[in-house]
């Protein structure tokens, strides 16, 4: 499977961890994109700029690159040297099935998310022990005797270490990353509110920024028109709820959709199915 050929806007994942390793010397173009799974990414070489939800990150070798589900991202790569990398799919189901009370393997995804800041840099002996695991993880995928097994055991045991790394050291998390201070606090409030008004109007007003400004500066940053963010977000939250067994009228209620009928056309044009077929 190809990054590239993930150019749809949301991604789906019907294992419950899959790792990639990749290497692109090729000029290609990549498109900002979000998934519906946790990616993990062990950046090996390149010269790479990554974006994610607004902020731009200058990755270097070995930098643990985490997006959650449902945020925004895409990397600009300068092709004059190879961009390798592993990538790791995470659904959130199986983070959720191995985690223990006081023992949440989904840690670093919240700090990630909660500080807004998406890459670990660890100290050179962390780096190379996790990444003896993360070899080890792709010598078993060629295997064929207990390959599924000893697979999961590996990478629970990675996430476990770079958990614990996480919580040793809160300041493994790389926050320096270039952005737009507004359209980020923009951003952030979208997310925290999709129930309030959204409107371009609200939200010029309330940022004090001219809403033309806004929108073409929002577009600049994030790849998507202001309308169609606010909207994917909705779904995407709306979903989630449905899935944890909220009724799906309720579900649009809370995530801002003034009618149930508006809210069921843009969840099937989104997501290919009625909300009441996530049940």
């Amino acid at each position: 499977m190809d990054e590239l050929k993930e150019s749809v806007k949301s991604g789906y994942l019907t294992e419950k961890f899959k790792l990639f390793h990749l290497k692109d010397s090729q000029p290609r173009e990549y498109v900002y994109h979000y998934h519906d799974f946790h990616k993990l990414i062990w950046f090996i070489s390149g010269d790479v700029e990554y974006h994610i939800e607004g902020k731009s990150y200058k990755l270097e070798p070995h930098d643990i690159l985490l997006v959650n589900q449902g945020e925004i991202h895409k990397p600009f790569v300068d092709f004059s040297s190879i961009y390798e990398r592993y990538v790791f799919y995470i659904s959130n189901r199986f983070l959720e099935e191995h985690s223990e009370e006081g023992s949440n393997l989904n840690l670093c995804f919240q700090v990630a998310h909660e500080e807004q800041g998406n890459v670990i840099r660890l100290s050179p002996q962390e780096s190379r022990t996790l990444f003896e695991t993360v070899k080890l993880l792709e010598e078993v995928e060629k295997e064929h005797a207990y390959a599924e097994m000893y697979s999961r055991i590996l990478f629970l045991k990675l996430l476990i270490e770079l958990n614990r790394c996480c919580l040793k050291n809160p300041d493994v998390y790389h926050k320096i990353a270039r952005y737009d201070k507004k359209i980020v606090e923009l951003i952030h409030y979208i997310n925290e509110n999709l129930s309030k008004d959204l409107s371009i109007e609200a939200l010029s007003a309330r940022f004090f920024i001219s809403k033309y400004h806004m929108m073409r500066k929002f577009k600049e940053e994030t790849g998507y028109s202001m309308h169609q963010y606010i909207l994917e977000k909705r779904i995407l939250a709306a979903r989630n709820l449905i899935t944890e067994g909220c009724l799906a009228t309720t579900a649009s209620v809370e995530c801002g959709f003034k009618d149930y009928s508006t809210f069921s056309r843009a969840y099937k044009k989104l997501l290919g199915q009625l909300p009441s077929d996530a049940y």
